[in-house]
């Protein structure tokens, strides 16, 4: 660390694959640098069973794993707050810690962070919103959605786009893209229709083969809609165009994206995809459906991508057709793709951001504000409870497996 003192950052998330923690892992050892310590802090029996050990690192804490009760959450975390002597909570999707808020001393800042363009994600944004010194927010659809839709102060609003670390995808980066007779496809990401869109695939490649488009897709990643995915893309993976990779780890995905040449985001809502910056780092051209305030403020149209109305499958096809019949294009988009990535949304420029944030808010009054007594404690009003929780891990596990 290169800066004192310490600043002490509890970040409620679970290790696991997913973007709150990607967030939470790419920005920790930058955050280090600037005398910044942020902790993933996950809360009770259900984040226990979202626990995967091998994502967890140092910086990592899991308290009371047995425990169900809400209050019984929410004083273990305003405990371990007092021993840690935890300066700024951000609660995030976090039940117990957004449940915890009223509870947390004075000295204690908050701050909330919206990465979700849905409305779950804009009220867990705002909870406790009362006891708010800011609220980041990924992209300039996120600010504009809670200022209009959501009674967001403008004055609290930051914006801060999400940042990786580039030098995994350098060698991705280097290699120069569109040299083989066919144009290689590439897609990572849940495969899920509702949000991730993954059911047009299907009729991109219809239209990509209308156009006599030669083409091999790669798909890496897992979901529900996955087994749908395959059927109907069938005659695809007997003609060897696509394939399907599974779910892969991140130390695998560099690779992959090295080899794409066009990298398809069929997502129809996102906060800041960061499997989307993953791409742009190694130099795969993304060819997008536009989300208003969020792709279009990530890709300029036709230099650093592709960018089409929502579900064109069509355009979407076509534009990837002209760059396959201009290859120097393509290369030309390549190259400003990397650099872009690497100017707008690395892990350094984004821990810079909130390590500026972090001290402005800490150096500040503490607000006014005296902690509730626990006999007066509700949970967080955003989350409704269920008998659900109730189910043992390897029950759930049981069922989803047999979907």
């Amino acid at each position: 660390m290169t800066d004192s003192p310490t600043i002490r950052v509890a970040f409620g998330s679970v290790p696991k694959d997913g973007g709150t923690f990607t967030f939470y892992r790419n920005i920790r050892p930058e955050l280090l640098k600037h005398g910044i310590d942020m902790r993933c802090v996950s809360v009770g029996r259900e984040d226990a069973d979202l626990w995967e050990a091998a994502y967890a690192d140092d910086g990592c804490h899991l308290l009371v794993p047995d425990v169900s009760n809400a209050k019984r959450q929410a004083r273990a975390f305003v405990d371990w707050c007092a021993e840690e002597r935890i300066d700024i909570a951000l609660g995030i999707n976090s039940f117990a810690i957004l449940s915890a808020i009223p509870h947390l001393p004075q000295s204690v800042r908050v701050m909330s962070r919206c990465a979700n363009a849905f409305d779950h994600g804009y009220r867990i944004t705002m909870s406790r919103a009362e006891r708010l010194a800011r609220i980041v927010a990924l992209s300039p659809r996120l600010r504009d959605d809670l200022i209009a839709d959501y009674g967001a102060d403008p004055d609290k609003l930051v914006l801060i786009p999400n940042g990786h670390d580039p030098a995994p995808f350098d060698a991705a980066a280097a290699r120069v893209r569109g040299t083989g007779a066919r144009l290689e496809l590439g897609f990572v990401g849940r495969l899920e229709h509702g949000q991730k869109g993954v059911l047009h695939i299907p009729a991109i490649l219809a239209e990509l083969d209308a156009l006599g488009c030669d083409y091999r897709l790669r798909i890496a990643g897992k979901g529900r809609h996955g087994d749908r995915l395959r059927t109907e893309l069938a005659p695809h993976i007997a003609a060897g165009r696509v394939e399907f990779l599974g779910a892969l780890g991140p130390g695998e995905i560099p690779d992959l994206l090295g080899d794409v040449d066009i990298y398809l985001f069929t997502s129809k809502f996102e906060g800041m995809p960061n499997a989307l910056i993953e791409a742009m780092m190694a130099g795969a051209v993304p060819a997008c459906f536009n989300i208003e305030g969020i792709t279009d403020f990530m890709v300029d149209h036709d230099r650093s991508g592709l960018l089409v109305p929502q579900e064109d499958a069509k355009a979407l096809a076509q534009g990837i057709h002209r760059l396959d019949q201009d290859r120097d294009h393509l290369r030309a988009m390549s190259a400003a793709v990397a650099a872009t990535a690497r100017e707008r949304f690395s892990s350094a420029g984004t821990a810079r951001a909130y390590a500026d944030l972090f001290r402005a808010v800490m150096a500040e009054p503490a607000p006014e504000w005296s902690p509730k007594a626990w006999s007066s404690f509700t949970p967080d009003p955003n989350f409704p409870r269920t008998w659900r929780r109730f189910i043992p891990k390897a029950v759930k596990e049981a069922i989803k497996s047999r979907r």
